[in-house]
């Protein structure tokens, strides 16, 4: 059954810009990080070869943090038919660059599960990340001293949890958001569920500092999700070591390679969330039914295997999703 959603007219939008292929102008001469890795350039164009397919093309924010020469457009793609959708989600962290490039591997396989049903695709969320391979806007690496700034974060609309919602009103965890991509990225998401309302979310990530990876279950049924446990499934056939359990060096405790919800300010956590928090008001959030984050280990492991197990995951969770009735 479809839940009911409210269009978050009281949100200060940053409205995305529907365009054409030709439209999308991106700088000559691009530097991309040497790795392997795709020229950013053949993502994008990977990427919107769905326009072919009679998807939709936003420019969610064009991204030129400080040290940059030229912006990047950060975009998302709409299925034909909205609807209760999966939203799939890659390189929020530009150090990681398996998942763009396994979402370009996969777009015939995405094509087909958005003939099915709606599918909201933000495949590149730090394109300056990524080109340079930094983890955030502001800094290359994580560090536990200094606080990188995330396109994911989403604190400024999540309900801190030290404050009780009263009368419909509640307090943020974040005055604003850390960023005007982080900003623009979170009020293109709740704006679009309105008509895309995330019922199935995919995330991509990879983890350097690590040595097993593990899937973060943020949605309504926990670390019993049976889509997480299918992901670890598919993940291990792919030769990725999963650890089965202990905790991740957050302190977050792990069972069978899986995480139950956490509170984190991303972005994942803002799309399970059944409440945020708008201008000081409580309002209804996306509350997606599954909401699953890969952290697959990428120290160790050379970044074709990542992609190969990246790919792998996309076209399962597309097969089984195209099957699945609307929640």
């Amino acid at each position: 059954m479809r839940r009911s959603r409210v269009i978050f007219s009281t949100l200060p939008l940053v409205l995305a810009t529907a365009i054409a292929t030709a439209d999308l102008q991106l700088p000559a001469d691009i530097k991309t990080f040497a790795d392997g890795r795709k020229p950013i350039e053949e993502l994008y164009q990977a990427y919107t070869s769905l326009l072919q397919r009679g998807w939709q093309l936003d420019i969610i924010v064009q991204s030129q943090p400080a040290g940059t020469d030229y912006a990047l457009p950060i975009i998302a793609l709409r299925s034909p038919h909205p609807g209760d959708a999966v939203w799939i989600l890659a390189g929020i962290h530009g150090e990681e660059p398996a998942g763009p490039n396994a979402i370009a591997a996969s777009i015939d396989a995405i094509a087909e599960l958005g003939a099915k049903r709606a599918v909201v695709l933000l495949p590149l969320n730090n394109p300056q990340g990524y080109a340079r391979n930094w983890r955030y806007l502001n800094m290359p690496v994580y560090s536990a001293e200094v606080e990188g700034q995330s396109v994911g974060d989403s604190s400024y609309l999540l309900i801190d949890p030290e404050h009780p919602v009263s009368n419909d009103l509640g307090h943020a965890r974040a005055a604003a958001a850390s960023s005007p991509e982080a900003q623009a990225i979170t009020q293109y998401l709740l704006a679009q569920a309105a008509g895309y309302p995330p019922v199935y979310s995919i995330d991509l990530h990879e983890d350097n500092l690590i040595s097993e990876g593990y899937v973060y279950s943020q949605g309504v049924l926990g670390a019993e999700d049976p889509l997480a446990k299918t992901a670890v499934g598919v993940l291990q056939e792919n030769h990725i070591p999963l650890k089965a359990s202990g905790e991740t060096r957050f302190g977050e405790p792990v069972s069978n390679g899986i995480i139950g919800p956490v509170v984190d300010g991303s972005i994942d956590e803002l799309i399970s969330a059944p409440q945020v928090v708008v201008d000081g008001k409580i309002q209804p959030g996306p509350g997606a039914h599954t909401v699953l984050v890969f952290e697959t280990p990428a120290g160790q492991i050379d970044l074709k295997t990542r992609i190969a197990a990246h790919t792998a995951l996309l076209h399962e969770l597309a097969r089984e999703l195209a099957q699945k009735e609307t929640e």
